[in-house]
């Protein structure tokens, strides 16, 4: 067993020391964006999608890889009363976004991150559960071996620059899309419709926006045609239809659908529902002219 003990101890060692994600952003937050004016939350769509740089007024992105809707609303509550230059948050709404159950297999070892890492109080990690005691446990051998590797050989386990953009390069663009395709589909498509849960929780952020004067806005990420096209047409459209009516039922609320925006090309999407950096540009851009005529105080 002093083997497997050894191990065990390093790679705990490795995770409560080496900065990840979630403690540089938090570090970030906390310290270099304490005057933020805008913040971007969501998964790899946004994280990927919209880099802070091109947006006139100080912008953070809080997005990170599988972050569902549930860290959104928890990560909000945790830093939004140290940020009193908030003017606006985006939300990237994805075509799972609102079907989206609680404590899923995504959420599997990035829960206990969220709480260890970032402070958060993340109800769905139980008082009983080991894997709240031990990082180390949380992931098996192969990617606790990996993440290591990458450390060790980048120097960091970090992944985004200063401003919480995700950095990716030219070997992260994936030739053949139509290929592709099918395969991010049957992973998105989770056969639910129920957006109860969801869209209140949507509804507690815009309400908790109101009271601070934050205008809250609802972001459609562009996506590849076919993949698009491939989604379930009434769960897609339905989607789409929650967004409008939030926009139509709070004044503090701006709906932005970029999913099929004509002015993104092929090529600036990385794969089927990524883009690229120069995709992220223009999303970037179109987003940031969306809110500079939408906020009262330009």
């Amino acid at each position: 067993m002093l083997p497997v003990l050894v191990v065990w101890i390093g790679a705990e060692v490795f995770y409560r020391t080496v900065p990840t994600n979630y403690t540089f952003k938090d570090k970030q937050v906390r310290n270099e964006y304490r005057d933020s004016e805008i913040l971007l939350f969501g998964n790899s769509h946004p994280f990927y999608g919209l880099n802070p740089l091109y947006f006139e007024k100080r912008t953070f992105n809080m997005a990170n890889v599988s972050q569902s809707l549930y860290f959104d609303e928890l990560i909000f509550n945790q830093y939004i009363d140290s940020l009193p230059e908030v003017e606006a948050i985006v939300l990237s709404i994805s075509y799972f976004t609102l079907s989206q159950e609680d404590d899923t297999s995504e959420d599997a070892w990035r829960k206990y991150y969220y709480k260890h890492q970032m402070g958060l109080d993340v109800p769905i990690v139980s008082l009983f559960d080991v894997r709240n005691y031990s990082l180390a446990l949380g992931r098996n051998f192969r990617n606790t071996a990996a993440l290591m590797h990458v450390a060790f050989a980048k120097g960091t386990a970090i992944n985004s620059y200063p401003n919480g953009y995700g950095m990716q390069d030219e070997s992260d663009i994936v030739e053949n899309k139509e290929a592709i395709t099918p395969i991010i589909v049957k992973k998105h498509e989770d056969n639910l419709y129920d957006y109860t849960t969801n869209t209140k929780r949507l509804e507690r952020i815009i309400t908790n926006c109101k009271k601070r004067q934050i205008e809250v806005f609802l972001v459609e990420m562009p996506v590849y045609k076919t993949y698009y096209n491939s989604l379930k047409v009434e769960k897609r459209d339905r989607v789409s239809t929650t967004l409008e009516t939030l926009d139509q039922a709070h004044k503090n609320v701006h709906y932005l659908k970029l999913s099929q925006d004509p002015r993104f090309k092929d090529k600036d999407l990385r794969d089927a529902d990524h883009l690229t950096n120069e995709g992220a540009e223009k999303a970037s851009k179109i987003l940031n002219n969306f809110i500079m005529e939408q906020l009262p105080n330009r």
